[in-house]
């Protein structure tokens, strides 16, 4: 987890100026400034003083603005993309995917996440929430410039005794993730629960018809799966009403758990994770794709749940770009103002991953991670609009951190 330290300094600052400075998706000021301690925290921001600032680096007419997250992707699978047909029904799709996992090895898997790293820091998405099944993402992560959580995934009944997360990192949380209710064990879902001590904790739930049967009844397709998989489903305490209440059920749901993609929901499922106050992450460019069917976002969102946004991974989208995302959301969601889509890539995503108090908003004390983008107009409406409307592929976007073991430059 990030640090959010005493606000000590050198006495070495830098500034940053800007046209328009979103300090948060709600907030923003005309020609606005951001001035970065040297431990790489923002010491003051807001309307640009009359004193003068040391360090100062006037950006342009653009926008200064906290830098996006991704709270759910697969870098794992990036050397998958385009490799496994999305028309073949889901169960087909899974299977053909852990063939091309183990034909492609691990060192072009580590490659290709490599430069899914790059490609996400140069399009301003600074921080990730990435689930790993084969460990191969650790190191990467920490080593790179992304801020985030590492969540190692696990399934089945038991955990392995190479199942450790016994390291630390200033930039990258380490954490568990229990793969989905039709997966993984209501012992196992328990186990990795307790071990993540209160960080986060991410769970797919509630993605697919074949995951609602199996939870329903225990039987149809993927029980079968399952068997031929040799997994023993025998004591995971089905049938139950949804995936969501059997998650209730075995007592692994609070704010530290995030649910990811909630396509299928009902009113008690809705009132379920409020009452645990469980934030959840949606992909509906992956939903869409996989399963012809979007979450809704919209009655999430009036219901009172924090939702923030995740891509999947390349196996089932063209990017890992929440730009992308946003831009999907807003013409598939007409009901979600620019602003509601800018908070899901921003506050909304940095409270998910645990980083409220750090990332996600610009303000004296949070963690300066922050971008800035080419884009000027007259007014908040126009701009926001632009920004989750726009296409980002070629736009210069400009990544403002100071990372671990570097002074200010």
């Amino acid at each position: 987890m990030l640090k959010n330290p005493k606000m000590k300094s050198t006495g070495q600052t830098k500034a940053f100026r800007a046209r328009w400075l979103m300090l948060d998706s709600d907030t923003w000021i005309s020609d606005g400034y951001v001035e970065i301690l040297s431990n790489g925290l923002i010491k003051n921001c807001g309307s640009f003083p009359k004193k003068q600032l040391e360090n100062l680096v006037d950006l342009g007419d653009g926008i200064l603005m906290p830098s996006l997250i991704n709270a759910h992707t697969h870098l794992e699978l990036s050397a998958l993309k385009n490799r496994i047909p999305m028309h073949m029904g889901f169960q087909n799709w899974v299977s053909e995917l852990i063939k091309e996992r183990l034909i492609m090895g691990p060192e072009r898997l580590i490659s290709e996440a490599k430069n899914a790293c790059q490609f996400l820091w140069e399009n301003g998405i600074c921080t990730v929430g990435e689930i790993s099944s084969l460990g191969l993402t650790r190191d990467l992560l920490i080593n790179s410039k992304l801020n985030g959580v590492y969540f190692y995934e696990l399934f089945g009944n038991e955990i392995p005794d190479h199942a450790t997360l016994n390291m630390t990192s200033n930039n990258i949380s380490l954490s568990f993730a229990g793969h989905a209710p039709h997966t993984t064990s209501p012992n196992l879902f328990r186990e990795l629960k307790q071990k993540t001590c209160g960080k986060p904790f991410s769970i797919h739930v509630a993605e697919s018809e074949l995951e609602i049967e199996f939870i329903t009844s225990g039987k149809g397709p993927w029980a079968d799966f399952l068997v031929s998989r040799e997994v023993d489903f025998k004591n995971w305490n089905l049938p139950q009403k949804s995936p969501v209440q059997h998650l209730d059920f075995i007592g692994v749901l609070d704010n530290n758990t995030l649910i990811v993609h909630l396509l299928h929901f009902d009113e008690s499922d809705a009132n379920i994770i409020i009452k645990n106050q469980c934030p959840v992450c949606v992909c509906p460019r992956s939903n869409q794709n996989l399963h012809k069917s979007l979450p809704d976002i919209e009655l999430m969102i009036q219901k009172g749940i924090t939702v923030c946004l995740g891509t999947d991974s390349l196996a089932s989208v063209d990017s890992l770009s929440i730009w992308d995302e946003m831009k999907y959301v807003y013409s598939n969601y007409p009901n979600l103002s620019p602003k509601k889509i800018l908070s899901m890539a921003t506050q909304a995503g940095a409270k998910a991953l645990g980083y409220e108090n750090h990332l996600g908003c610009i303000a004296p004390g949070y963690s300066a991670c922050l971008i800035y983008i080419p884009i000027n107009d007259n007014s908040v409406e126009k701009i926001t609009h632009k920004m989750v409307a726009g296409d980002f592929s070629k736009e210069s976007i400009q990544c403002i951190q100071v990372n671990k073991n570097e002074q200010i430059k």
